[in-house]
């Protein structure tokens, strides 16, 4: 007699699980069969590279050797600066890792600085004097919270590239969250992102302290989790003062319930915070991670938006014709898709600015749209010559 899910549950999930995982595997989600990245601190290189100098806090447990290369789960938060070498030959929106035995400062993101800060007071000080070296204009800080299967180098990496493609005049602050960094890890890296976000609530509060006139929220994938987990804990708890500060949330491709989210959101009320919602009908990770939980749809590959646009402060951006580099899930199109880099890099200003109101002419992405004030949903499509 055939086994079916009726006559046996126990093997019907085996089944279901085994398909998943497999179908994860065989898709090398978000670079699971690619060559990954590795924390290289190569101080006395010549580099031709630009260098950006990244803060960095984490919630994983201290690593081998320097300490710096986290792994594992940590209660307490830990901090460092890093100089990130990136490359000057490679197209817009792309990372090249460096191999440990042939690092090339032409072609690999490297690190030429690296140092440990003591502790969140030693880390505030080294925030503020970040920000005491830019216009007054510019002091800001841009928080990115990487997503599923990231080691520390790679979100290090990427986080880099971002503010050096999008020229980003803020601080570049790299929040880490204890991914365990494996294609077949998905069950561990949502428990770990719920266990980051009390890390991500402490980031804020001390960016809140901080001289920095406001801060931008930018969480990719599961990261997106972490971002608005966080935020719902800082509304409950009552801190203005965060809040406040807080200039716009930007979710890439967003690895979250769209009810969860709406639930997330609510907690926030009377509150508006701009959240700008990056989706895609073609984001073949999400529509893996969908699969894994029964759904048809996560946050970011939504395609009825008006569950969502209708939301207060809630703009989705729908960049399901935009193509990233070296993207083939088109997971991440926002951050390597050199029509996005022109295009958000070709602003008067990067970072909270191009989500700020300015005046009449609307906030600057949406005025560089011609998207009239009101509306909760652009569609971006690269320009036909």
């Amino acid at each position: 007699m055939p086994t079916t899910c009726a006559t046996d549950r126990a093997a019907c999930r085996r089944r279901c699980w085994s398909r998943m995982l497999t179908g994860l595997a065989l898709a090398g989600l978000v670079g699971g069969c690619a060559a990954r990245g590795e924390l290289l601190v190569l101080r006395d290189i010549e580099t031709p590279g630009t260098v950006v100098h990244v803060l960095s806090a984490t919630s994983r447990g201290p690593g081998e050797g320097t300490a710096i290369e986290a792994r594992g789960r940590s209660d307490t938060l830990r901090w460092a600066e890093f100089g990130v070498s990136v490359p000057p030959r490679r197209s817009p929106g792309t990372v090249t890792f460096p191999r440990p035995a042939a690092p090339d400062p032409e072609t690999d993101f490297l690190v030429v600085s690296a140092e440990k800060i003591a502790d969140a007071p030693s880390f505030l000080s080294v925030l503020n004097d970040h920000l005491a070296r830019r216009p007054r204009e510019a002091r800001e800080v841009t928080v990115f919270v990487h997503g599923f299967n990231v080691n520390f180098a790679e979100g290090l990496y990427r986080h880099a590239q971002m503010a050096h493609d999008f020229r980003s005049p803020g601080v570049p602050l790299f929040y880490a969250w204890p991914s365990a960094g494996h294609v077949l890890s998905y069950p561990f890296d949502r428990e770990s992102a719920l266990f980051g976000r009390d890390g991500l609530e402490e980031v804020m509060d001390l960016v809140a302290q901080s001289t920095a006139r406001d801060f931008v929220l930018v969480g990719h994938s599961m990261g997106a989790m972490v971002v608005m987990e966080a935020l719902r804990q800082t509304a409950i708890r009552g801190s203005d003062r965060v809040l406040d500060r807080l200039q716009a949330v930007v979710l890439i491709s967003p690895d979250l319930d769209v009810d969860l989210f709406r639930r997330q959101i609510g907690e926030l009320a009377p509150r508006v915070v701009p959240i700008y919602i990056a989706v895609s009908g073609r984001d073949r990770a999400l529509r893996i991670s969908g699969l894994l939980r029964g759904e048809t749809d996560r946050l970011g590959s939504l395609r009825e938006t008006e569950r969502v646009s209708h939301l207060p402060g809630v703009i989705v951006l729908d960049v399901s014709d935009v193509e990233g580099s070296d993207d083939p899930l088109n997971h991440f199109a926002v951050a390597t898709s050199p029509a996005m880099i022109a295009m958000i890099s070709g602003l008067d200003r990067v970072g909270s600015a191009m989500l700020r109101d300015e005046g009449r002419q609307g906030n600057v992405f949406e005025a560089t749209l011609g998207v009239v004030a009101g509306v909760t949903q652009v569609v971006i499509q690269p320009l036909v010559p």
